[in-house]
């Protein structure tokens, strides 16, 4: 059963009231500062600008009581986090520190519960760091917090103020009203939170506060330990240590070289005070210094969490409160705010350390020890940390063995950057396990960049996503480049790939086009599709079935077993439930099976909607519009509702010709059945994508919002509506 707000599972309706926060107030002004802000909801219901109080600037939505109600507890949550994690991050107490981050945990753990259980929007990530004082004045403490013990009581009594503030608006409600019963749950709630961390101040102040056990712990396999391994050690050997390794630009790094490196790397981040487990972060372009950093995190001992170097301040901010690193490499400590800026390293005084140290031993590693974070990509909301354990390592490169044909020798690039799981496991990692060349390029991705690249340094693999594929094939030159080089296999991934697109690019370089699917949380390509007619199959070493049984055609989730499968999820239970079952990663992407057995994408469950009761694929509907209007260079699909709030279709594309584009459009929309029909087409100069090169759907529906007519209008008029030409382009974030 779905929600008939927002159309979501109702999940968790037995659980509490059902209320639905989809149609709640999301837009908001400062009476301070007259900033504008889009979200939820915001710490303590304050202007992340200036702490001012904020009015809602929606006019369309309606807030009742229990939507307020929801809002307050949200508001309550993201303060206390706030609250938790810059104690954490000032305190200089360790035992502190670990309670601290727990309890920043739990709260987002109570928000992860209220957001699934309520149905709530997209909150926002904060952009700004929270004053400890403000969190004193909001818990009723009028002055600056000293001291652990002062700590501990600011946040008890942050808790007790909230529960306090929901009872009083329980008391307020009608006894018997639905308003009344959710203030009584949320206070409740916020009550056994005050329980808990008093319990705790207690234990801390008699001396015996326990030590707080690791989200991801090491785990044993029928009752005994595995033998020791080490991920860097098993990349990094096997091969003839003056193979060539690394290529970046004129720069070039051999096996043994490399090993030499992680060896001093790992040496300079034990002379820091750096013990295994602790959290190093690489935000540094991709480069021999972004690799050599990163394996020898891995060789000592340490996670290493490749980071973004262009990544937007808030993501930062966030990622940061939640990593807790022990040392962050970077350029620059710019846009690294305190108290994190303390731990930065700059990349140059890395590397003279490395330089004149020893080489440190290897360290060896229990297999389901946490080697390394990669976070994803966050086209669905927040970014969640994923933990990869050593053992990845030991089966990395099947895939691309078996699968994909690459052997020693070849020159692999991948053309997205090392911060995402697709290039980092299929071209880097598997490249090195199996004694290939890997060529790096610092620059950000551009079809001209790429194929300059390619022309250089001449791989023979391509890894790449479907976005640039289409911008190579804008310019015959750009595309003949990549044949001339010596290409001899295309992959794309990160993506669906339209099927035009593929028969598009075989038919104007010769070169065929493996399909990949995969996710952070499995690293390798899970399922290869070589054609477009089979569809996709298991890669080698992967098992996948259908979550539910279904019939051909009928879309399902998939249960998919890999042995590079991660640990998890870093503090995120609910999440970790849904996605990770009984050993296998269940993906929100929905699939159906083809009459040859195979397997054919069928969207997310974000992208199958519900038009007029008949159910859409947004994705599909995009490809069919493309396809029959060549004028079209790429589109996207998105479910946004009219001015009475029926949800319909909006078709976002970027033209090569403005007029013939639309025409061609307009003539195919009419051929689509009408609950499939867009109701507004959006020329814009390119689709919103992250820095991955996945599209952000979500920024297609908040520029809808913002700009297009929203009263029932003409078909013509719908179709042609243009966008202000300040909002028309769009660049990776």
């Amino acid at each position: 059963m779905k929600c008939s707000s927002c159309d979501r599972p109702l999940d968790f309706a037995a659980e509490g009231l059902y209320v639905c926060c989809a149609g709640a107030s999301r837009r908001w002004r400062c009476a301070a500062c007259n900033a504008e802000h889009e979200g939820f909801a915001f710490a303590y219901g304050a202007c992340p600008s200036c702490g001012g109080r904020l009015l809602s600037a929606d006019a369309s939505a309606v807030d009742d009581g229990a939507r307020a109600g929801v809002r307050m507890a949200f508001e309550i949550e993201l303060g206390g986090r706030a609250f938790y994690q810059r104690a954490a991050a000032e305190t200089c107490d360790p035992q502190m520190r670990e309670l601290f981050i727990r309890f920043a945990l739990m709260e987002g753990e109570h928000m992860e519960t209220l957001a699934r259980r309520y149905h709530v929007p997209h909150v926002p990530l904060v952009a700004h760091p929270l004053r400890l004082d403000l969190a004193a004045l909001f818990g009723g403490v009028e002055h600056r917090p000293q001291d652990p013990d002062n700590l501990f009581r600011i946040a008890i009594a942050i808790e007790q103020r909230a529960a306090r503030l929901f009872a009083e608006h329980a008391d307020r409600a009608d006894c018997t009203s639905p308003d009344a019963e959710l203030f009584r749950e949320l206070a409740a709630e916020e009550a056994e939170h005050a329980l808990h961390l008093g319990n705790e101040h207690a234990r801390w102040r008699a001396g015996r506060t326990a030590r707080i056990a690791q989200s991801v712990r090491v785990s044993e396999v029928a009752g005994a330990t595995q033998a020791p391994i080490n991920a860097a050690e098993l990349l990094l050997g096997g091969h003839d240590p003056e193979m060539p390794a690394l290529e970046c630009g004129e720069q070039r790094l051999t096996r043994g070289a490399l090993r030499g490196w992680a060896a001093r790397c790992a040496a300079v981040w034990a002379a820091r005070g750096l013990r295994p487990g602790d959290r190093v972060a690489i935000k540094l372009p991709d480069g021999l210094d972004w690799v050599a950093a990163f394996l020898g995190s891995l060789w000592g001992g340490m996670v290493a969490v490749a980071v973004n170097p262009r990544i937007p301040a808030a993501e930062w901010r966030y990622i940061l409160d939640e990593a807790g690193f022990s040392v962050i490499l970077a350029e620059h400590d710019g846009d690294t705010p305190d108290p994190w800026r303390s731990r930065l390293m700059r990349v140059d005084d890395w590397r003279r350390a490395c330089e004149f140290s020893a080489a440190a031993d290897v360290l060896p590693m229990d297999p389901e020890a946490p080697a390394f974070w990669c976070h994803s990509s966050g086209t669905s909301g927040q970014p969640k940390a994923v933990v990869h354990a050593h053992r990845f390592a030991a089966h990395v490169e099947q895939v691309s063995r078996d699968g994909l044909g690459l052997r020693s020798g070849d020159r692999v690039f991948a053309s997205s950057k090392l911060f995402f799981a697709y290039p980092q496991t299929n071209a880097l990692f598997a490249g090195l396990r199996l004694g290939a060349t890997v060529i790096l390029d610092p620059l950000w991705p551009t079809a001209a960049g790429v194929a300059a690249t390619v022309a250089a340094l001449r791989p023979s693999v391509l890894f790449s996503v479907p976005s640039l594929y289409r911008n190579l094939l804008h310019d015959d030159a750009l595309a003949q480049q990549i044949t001339h080089a010596g290409v001899r296999l295309c992959v794309s991934a990160g993506e669906a790939l339209p099927a035009q697109l593929r028969e598009q690019w075989q038919a104007r370089t010769g070169l065929p086009m493996v399909d990949g699917y995969g996710a952070s949380e499995t690293l390798v390509l899970v399922m290869l599709a070589r054609d477009g007619t089979r569809g996709f199959e298991p890669s080698p070493g992967v098992d996948v079935q259908p979550l539910d049984d279904v019939p051909i055609g009928v879309p399902t989730r998939l249960r998919i077993r890999a042995p590079t499968l991660a640990l998890g999820y870093l503090d995120r239970p609910l999440a970790q439930s849904e996605a990770f079952r009984e050993g296998a990663f269940c993906p929100a992407d929905l699939w159906q099976r083809t009459a040859g057995g195979g397997w054919q994408f069928a969207g997310r469950e974000d992208s199958l909607v519900k038009i007029r009761g008949r159910w859409v694929n947004l994705v599909a509907l995009a490809e069919q519009l493309a396809a029959h209007a060549p004028c079209v260079l790429e589109g996207a699909a998105v479910c946004v509702p009219d001015a009475d709030g029926v949800d319909s279709v909006a078709y976002f594309y970027v033209p090569s010709d403005a007029a013939r584009a639309l025409e061609a459009l307009q003539a195919r929309a009419q051929t689509l059945p009408h609950h499939q029909r867009p109701r507004w087409l959006h020329a814009i100069d390119s689709l919103p994508r992250g820095p991955t090169g996945k599209l952000l759907r979500r920024k297609l529906q908040e520029l809808h919002e913002r700009f297009a007519p929203m009263q029932p209008c003409s078909p013509a008029a719908e179709m042609g509506h243009p966008l202000p030409p300040a909002e028309r382009g769009f660049q990776h974030e």
